[in-house]
Protein backbone atom coordinates (compact mmCIF):
# COMPACT_ATOMS: atom_id res chain seq x y z
CA UNK A 1 0.00 0.00 0.00
CA UNK A 2 2.63 2.39 0.80
CA UNK A 3 5.66 3.84 -1.48
CA UNK A 4 9.05 2.27 -1.02
CA UNK A 5 10.90 5.50 -1.60
CA UNK A 6 14.00 5.72 0.49
CA UNK A 7 13.92 8.59 2.79
CA UNK A 8 16.33 10.93 4.61
CA UNK A 9 16.57 13.62 6.69
CA UNK A 10 15.63 16.70 4.16
CA UNK A 11 13.23 19.80 4.24
CA UNK A 12 10.83 17.83 1.89
CA UNK A 13 8.07 20.59 2.74
CA UNK A 14 9.95 23.36 2.64
CA UNK A 15 9.92 24.31 6.53
CA UNK A 16 10.92 28.09 6.99
CA UNK A 17 10.63 30.49 10.31
CA UNK A 18 13.24 31.19 12.71
CA UNK A 19 11.86 28.92 15.04
CA UNK A 20 12.66 25.45 16.02
CA UNK A 21 10.22 22.90 15.60
CA UNK A 22 10.17 21.11 19.81
CA UNK A 23 6.22 19.45 19.78
CA UNK A 24 4.68 17.55 17.11
CA UNK A 25 1.08 16.25 17.12
CA UNK A 26 0.04 14.03 14.57
CA UNK A 27 -3.53 12.68 13.84
CA UNK A 28 -4.17 8.88 13.12
CA UNK A 29 -6.45 8.27 10.40
CA UNK A 30 -5.75 9.02 6.62
CA UNK A 31 -2.32 10.87 8.62
CA UNK A 32 0.07 8.71 10.33
CA UNK A 33 -1.62 5.02 9.03
CA UNK A 34 -1.78 4.35 5.40
CA UNK A 35 -5.05 3.52 3.73
CA UNK A 36 -4.73 -0.08 4.98
CA UNK A 37 -4.73 1.06 8.70
CA UNK A 38 -1.27 0.31 9.32
CA UNK A 39 1.93 2.69 10.54
CA UNK A 40 4.59 2.91 7.72
CA UNK A 41 8.11 1.41 8.75
CA UNK A 42 9.34 5.22 7.58
CA UNK A 43 6.80 6.93 9.76
CA UNK A 44 8.10 4.63 12.74
CA UNK A 45 11.46 5.46 11.94
CA UNK A 46 11.07 9.28 11.90
CA UNK A 47 9.17 9.67 15.21
CA UNK A 48 12.40 7.85 16.69
CA UNK A 49 14.92 9.85 14.84
CA UNK A 50 12.43 13.12 15.74
CA UNK A 51 12.69 12.12 20.00
CA UNK A 52 16.11 11.53 19.29
CA UNK A 53 16.51 15.09 18.32
CA UNK A 54 14.61 16.15 20.95
CA UNK A 55 11.49 17.07 19.38
CA UNK A 56 8.67 15.97 21.62
CA UNK A 57 5.66 13.86 19.63
CA UNK A 58 2.00 12.85 20.74
CA UNK A 59 -1.23 11.77 19.25
CA UNK A 60 -4.40 13.66 18.05
CA UNK A 61 -7.21 11.85 17.28
CA UNK A 62 -10.53 11.20 16.75
CA UNK A 63 -10.09 8.23 18.38
CA UNK A 64 -11.10 6.61 21.64
CA UNK A 65 -8.22 5.76 24.17
CA UNK A 66 -9.30 1.80 23.75
CA UNK A 67 -8.62 2.80 19.98
CA UNK A 68 -4.81 3.16 20.54
CA UNK A 69 -3.22 -0.10 21.08
CA UNK A 70 -2.25 -0.93 17.44
CA UNK A 71 -0.46 3.19 17.42
CA UNK A 72 0.98 1.89 21.16
CA UNK A 73 2.25 -1.39 19.75
CA UNK A 74 4.31 0.19 17.09
CA UNK A 75 5.34 3.43 19.35
CA UNK A 76 5.90 2.47 22.66
CA UNK A 77 7.81 5.46 23.00
CA UNK A 78 4.95 7.73 22.95
CA UNK A 79 3.60 8.89 25.74
CA UNK A 80 0.73 11.56 25.27
CA UNK A 81 -2.68 10.54 23.63
CA UNK A 82 -5.26 13.40 22.95
CA UNK A 83 -8.15 10.75 22.15
CA UNK A 84 -11.76 11.92 20.74
CA UNK A 85 -10.65 15.04 19.66
CA UNK A 86 -9.56 16.25 22.56
CA UNK A 87 -11.97 15.96 25.11
CA UNK A 88 -9.89 12.64 26.80
CA UNK A 89 -6.29 13.59 26.99
CA UNK A 90 -3.79 10.39 28.61
CA UNK A 91 -0.55 10.01 29.95
CA UNK A 92 0.28 6.51 28.84
CA UNK A 93 3.38 6.50 31.12
CA UNK A 94 1.42 7.18 33.72
CA UNK A 95 -1.74 5.56 33.15
CA UNK A 96 -3.89 8.40 33.98
CA UNK A 97 -6.00 10.92 32.41
CA UNK A 98 -4.77 14.25 32.20
CA UNK A 99 -7.87 16.05 31.02
CA UNK A 100 -11.08 14.76 30.63
CA UNK A 101 -14.49 16.63 29.24
CA UNK A 102 -17.97 15.16 28.69
CA UNK A 103 -21.24 16.61 26.47
CA UNK A 104 -24.13 17.40 29.70
CA UNK A 105 -26.08 13.66 30.01
CA UNK A 106 -29.77 15.84 29.18
CA UNK A 107 -27.99 17.51 25.97
CA UNK A 108 -26.49 14.33 24.91
CA UNK A 109 -29.54 12.07 24.91
CA UNK A 110 -31.48 15.09 23.28
CA UNK A 111 -29.18 14.45 20.46
CA UNK A 112 -29.02 10.84 20.72
CA UNK A 113 -32.99 10.82 19.99
CA UNK A 114 -32.46 13.02 17.12
CA UNK A 115 -29.87 10.38 15.54
CA UNK A 116 -31.45 7.72 16.39
CA UNK A 117 -34.27 8.83 13.99
CA UNK A 118 -32.72 8.56 10.84
CA UNK A 119 -31.64 4.64 10.87
CA UNK A 120 -28.17 5.07 10.90
CA UNK A 121 -25.47 3.86 12.77
CA UNK A 122 -24.77 5.45 16.00
CA UNK A 123 -22.49 5.05 18.93
CA UNK A 124 -20.99 7.20 21.82
CA UNK A 125 -17.72 7.64 23.06
CA UNK A 126 -17.23 7.25 26.84
CA UNK A 127 -13.71 7.45 28.63
CA UNK A 128 -12.02 3.92 27.04
CA UNK A 129 -15.51 2.69 25.76
CA UNK A 130 -17.43 3.21 22.40
CA UNK A 131 -21.21 1.84 22.62
CA UNK A 132 -22.46 1.26 19.33
CA UNK A 133 -25.95 0.24 18.17
CA UNK A 134 -27.35 -1.13 14.43
CA UNK A 135 -30.94 0.84 13.24
CA UNK A 136 -33.36 -1.82 13.10
CA UNK A 137 -32.79 -4.07 9.96
CA UNK A 138 -36.07 -2.55 8.14
CA UNK A 139 -34.18 0.76 7.77
CA UNK A 140 -32.17 -0.49 5.38
CA UNK A 141 -34.16 -0.69 2.54
CA UNK A 142 -33.53 -1.92 -1.11
CA UNK A 143 -34.04 2.00 -2.21
CA UNK A 144 -30.61 2.67 0.37
CA UNK A 145 -28.99 -0.32 -1.35
CA UNK A 146 -29.53 0.65 -4.59
CA UNK A 147 -28.31 4.42 -3.85
CA UNK A 148 -24.79 3.13 -2.53
CA UNK A 149 -24.46 0.35 -5.56
CA UNK A 150 -24.62 3.00 -7.64
CA UNK A 151 -22.04 5.39 -5.50
CA UNK A 152 -18.62 4.07 -6.56
CA UNK A 153 -19.41 0.80 -5.55
CA UNK A 154 -20.46 1.42 -2.04
CA UNK A 155 -16.93 2.11 -1.07
CA UNK A 156 -15.56 -0.95 -3.89
CA UNK A 157 -18.43 -3.63 -3.36
CA UNK A 158 -22.15 -3.78 -3.28
CA UNK A 159 -23.41 -3.53 0.52
CA UNK A 160 -25.44 -6.89 0.29
CA UNK A 161 -22.55 -9.17 -0.66
CA UNK A 162 -21.01 -11.15 1.97
CA UNK A 163 -17.53 -9.79 3.00
CA UNK A 164 -15.11 -11.69 4.92
CA UNK A 165 -13.88 -9.47 7.58
CA UNK A 166 -13.53 -12.37 10.04
CA UNK A 167 -10.34 -13.19 8.21
CA UNK A 168 -9.59 -9.49 8.19
CA UNK A 169 -9.77 -9.00 11.70
CA UNK A 170 -7.67 -12.59 12.12
CA UNK A 171 -6.58 -11.87 16.05
CA UNK A 172 -8.40 -9.43 17.10
CA UNK A 173 -11.55 -10.25 18.92
CA UNK A 174 -14.30 -9.58 16.34
CA UNK A 175 -12.64 -12.71 14.16
CA UNK A 176 -13.91 -14.54 17.32
CA UNK A 177 -17.21 -13.07 17.85
CA UNK A 178 -20.33 -14.92 16.35
CA UNK A 179 -22.06 -12.19 14.21
CA UNK A 180 -25.68 -13.13 13.31
CA UNK A 181 -26.81 -12.77 9.38
CA UNK A 182 -28.24 -9.17 10.73
CA UNK A 183 -25.26 -7.95 12.05
CA UNK A 184 -23.04 -9.02 9.21
CA UNK A 185 -25.34 -7.31 6.73
CA UNK A 186 -25.44 -4.51 8.99
CA UNK A 187 -21.78 -4.09 9.09
CA UNK A 188 -21.54 -4.83 5.63
CA UNK A 189 -23.56 -1.71 4.78
CA UNK A 190 -22.47 0.85 7.22
CA UNK A 191 -18.69 0.41 7.54
CA UNK A 192 -16.07 0.52 4.81
CA UNK A 193 -14.00 -2.50 4.29
CA UNK A 194 -10.41 -1.18 5.56
CA UNK A 195 -12.31 0.19 8.54
CA UNK A 196 -14.82 -2.79 9.32
CA UNK A 197 -12.60 -5.36 11.11
CA UNK A 198 -11.17 -2.11 13.67
CA UNK A 199 -14.56 -0.71 14.50
CA UNK A 200 -15.95 -4.72 14.88
CA UNK A 201 -12.92 -5.33 16.94
CA UNK A 202 -13.13 -2.10 19.39
CA UNK A 203 -16.52 -1.71 19.57
CA UNK A 204 -19.61 -2.86 22.26
CA UNK A 205 -22.77 -3.57 21.14
CA UNK A 206 -25.55 -2.58 23.38
CA UNK A 207 -29.20 -3.35 21.95
CA UNK A 208 -30.77 -0.05 23.19
CA UNK A 209 -27.95 2.75 23.19
CA UNK A 210 -30.66 5.33 24.48
CA UNK A 211 -31.18 3.28 27.50
CA UNK A 212 -27.57 2.55 28.09
CA UNK A 213 -26.65 6.09 28.14
CA UNK A 214 -29.42 6.98 30.14
CA UNK A 215 -28.29 5.20 33.04
CA UNK A 216 -24.76 6.21 33.15
CA UNK A 217 -23.49 8.89 35.41
CA UNK A 218 -22.16 11.08 32.74
CA UNK A 219 -22.63 12.24 29.23
CA UNK A 220 -20.46 10.84 26.12
CA UNK A 221 -16.97 12.39 25.01
CA UNK A 222 -18.88 12.37 21.29
CA UNK A 223 -21.33 10.63 19.32
CA UNK A 224 -20.60 9.48 16.05
CA UNK A 225 -22.55 8.24 13.17
CA UNK A 226 -21.80 5.90 9.85
CA UNK A 227 -24.53 6.61 7.89
CA UNK A 228 -24.22 4.20 4.72
CA UNK A 229 -25.25 6.24 1.88
CA UNK A 230 -24.57 9.65 0.66
CA UNK A 231 -28.33 10.75 0.47
CA UNK A 232 -28.23 10.37 4.12
CA UNK A 233 -25.23 12.30 4.69
CA UNK A 234 -27.10 15.01 3.50
CA UNK A 235 -29.82 14.50 4.74
CA UNK A 236 -28.64 14.86 8.16
CA UNK A 237 -26.42 17.40 7.81
CA UNK A 238 -28.95 19.40 6.76
CA UNK A 239 -31.43 18.95 9.61
CA UNK A 240 -28.76 19.03 12.13
CA UNK A 241 -25.37 21.11 10.76
CA UNK A 242 -25.56 24.98 11.29
CA UNK A 243 -23.51 27.85 10.12
CA UNK A 244 -22.01 28.51 13.33
CA UNK A 245 -19.74 25.31 13.57
CA UNK A 246 -16.78 26.40 16.62
CA UNK A 247 -18.86 28.76 18.10
CA UNK A 248 -20.89 28.67 21.71
CA UNK A 249 -23.19 30.64 20.40
CA UNK A 250 -25.79 30.65 17.08
CA UNK A 251 -26.92 34.10 15.08
CA UNK A 252 -29.91 34.03 17.85
CA UNK A 253 -27.33 34.35 20.96
CA UNK A 254 -28.29 30.40 21.77
CA UNK A 255 -25.78 28.12 22.95
CA UNK A 256 -24.85 25.77 20.80
CA UNK A 257 -23.97 22.33 22.79
CA UNK A 258 -22.49 20.70 19.59
CA UNK A 259 -20.78 20.94 16.20
CA UNK A 260 -20.93 18.55 12.95
CA UNK A 261 -17.53 17.16 11.53
CA UNK A 262 -17.00 15.69 8.18
CA UNK A 263 -14.82 12.75 7.85
CA UNK A 264 -13.36 10.46 5.61
CA UNK A 265 -14.58 7.04 6.41
CA UNK A 266 -18.55 7.05 5.96
CA UNK A 267 -19.37 9.21 9.48
CA UNK A 268 -20.03 12.05 10.80
CA UNK A 269 -18.87 13.21 14.50
CA UNK A 270 -20.87 15.20 16.67
CA UNK A 271 -18.95 17.04 19.39
CA UNK A 272 -18.39 19.83 21.57
CA UNK A 273 -17.53 23.15 20.12
CA UNK A 274 -15.20 24.39 22.91
CA UNK A 275 -13.00 21.21 23.26
CA UNK A 276 -11.28 20.69 19.70
CA UNK A 277 -7.67 18.70 19.34
CA UNK A 278 -6.33 22.50 18.65
CA UNK A 279 -7.66 23.21 22.56
CA UNK A 280 -5.78 20.14 23.20
CA UNK A 281 -2.62 20.80 21.64
CA UNK A 282 -2.35 24.48 22.65
CA UNK A 283 -2.84 22.97 26.22
CA UNK A 284 0.26 20.99 25.80
CA UNK A 285 2.66 23.64 24.09
CA UNK A 286 1.24 26.29 27.06
CA UNK A 287 2.21 23.05 29.63
CA UNK A 288 5.85 22.62 27.90
CA UNK A 289 6.15 26.70 27.26
CA UNK A 290 6.43 26.56 23.43
CA UNK A 291 5.07 28.81 21.60
CA UNK A 292 2.67 28.81 18.28
CA UNK A 293 5.85 28.96 15.78
CA UNK A 294 7.52 25.80 17.76
CA UNK A 295 4.75 23.56 17.15
CA UNK A 296 3.74 21.20 13.69
CA UNK A 297 0.29 19.61 13.07
CA UNK A 298 -0.48 17.31 10.71
CA UNK A 299 -4.11 16.16 9.67
CA UNK A 300 -5.97 15.50 7.04
CA UNK A 301 -9.66 16.08 8.02
CA UNK A 302 -12.43 18.59 9.17
CA UNK A 303 -11.98 17.52 12.88
CA UNK A 304 -7.88 18.57 12.42
CA UNK A 305 -8.52 22.30 11.20
CA UNK A 306 -8.80 23.51 15.04
CA UNK A 307 -4.58 21.93 15.49
CA UNK A 308 -3.74 23.00 11.88
CA UNK A 309 -5.19 26.55 12.45
CA UNK A 310 -3.21 26.84 15.98
CA UNK A 311 0.44 25.43 15.08
CA UNK A 312 2.67 27.61 13.02
CA UNK A 313 4.13 24.78 10.77
CA UNK A 314 0.56 23.52 10.02
CA UNK A 315 0.77 20.09 8.01
CA UNK A 316 -1.98 18.92 5.42
CA UNK A 317 -1.52 15.40 3.89
CA UNK A 318 -1.49 15.27 0.61
CA UNK A 319 -4.72 12.66 0.55
CA UNK A 320 -6.90 15.83 2.96
CA UNK A 321 -9.60 18.23 1.19
CA UNK A 322 -8.87 21.31 -0.57
CA UNK A 323 -10.00 23.36 2.83
CA UNK A 324 -7.69 21.25 4.76
CA UNK A 325 -5.02 21.97 2.72
CA UNK A 326 -5.81 25.75 2.38
CA UNK A 327 -5.98 25.90 6.02
CA UNK A 328 -2.20 24.92 6.35
CA UNK A 329 0.83 26.26 5.63
CA UNK A 330 2.51 23.31 4.09
CA UNK A 331 1.50 20.16 2.28
CA UNK A 332 2.85 17.22 2.30
CA UNK A 333 2.64 14.02 0.30
CA UNK A 334 -0.38 11.31 0.86
CA UNK A 335 -0.53 8.86 3.97
CA UNK A 336 0.36 6.28 1.54
CA UNK A 337 3.07 8.03 0.34
CA UNK A 338 4.59 8.71 3.42
CA UNK A 339 3.71 11.93 3.96
CA UNK A 340 4.07 11.94 8.18
CA UNK A 341 7.43 10.45 7.78
CA UNK A 342 8.59 13.57 5.00
CA UNK A 343 6.96 16.75 7.29
CA UNK A 344 8.72 15.29 10.60
CA UNK A 345 12.65 14.52 8.39
CA UNK A 346 11.49 18.33 7.19
CA UNK A 347 11.30 19.09 10.95
CA UNK A 348 14.20 17.82 11.97
CA UNK A 349 16.62 19.23 8.58
CA UNK A 350 14.98 22.27 9.37
CA UNK A 351 15.88 22.67 13.48
CA UNK A 352 19.79 21.60 11.91
CA UNK A 353 19.81 23.83 9.54
CA UNK A 354 19.09 26.56 12.52
CA UNK A 355 21.53 25.10 14.76
CA UNK A 356 24.40 25.41 12.11
CA UNK A 357 23.30 29.06 11.50
CA UNK A 358 23.84 29.89 15.17
CA UNK A 359 27.71 28.21 15.13
CA UNK A 360 28.25 30.69 12.00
Amino acid sequence: MSSTETLQIKNYIGLKGDKPIKFIASDVDGTLVNDAKAIPDEAIEAIRAARESGIRVAIASGRAWNEMNDVIEKLPCLRYFMCTNGAYVMDKEENRSLFHVTFDKEQALYLLRKLLTYGVYVEAYVKDKIFGMYPPSRCITPERLCACADEEGLWGHLPGETYDHYALAEGDKAANDNLSECEVEQSNFFFRPNIRPFILATRTMVPDLLAHMEALDEGPEKMQIFYGDESMRQRILQDLRDEYQGMSHDGTGRERFYDVLLSSEGNLEFVLPHTTKGTAVEALANHWKFSPHEVMTLGDSENDLSMLRFAGASVAMGNGKPNIKEAARYVTTDNNHHGVAKAIYSAIAHNDELNKNKLL
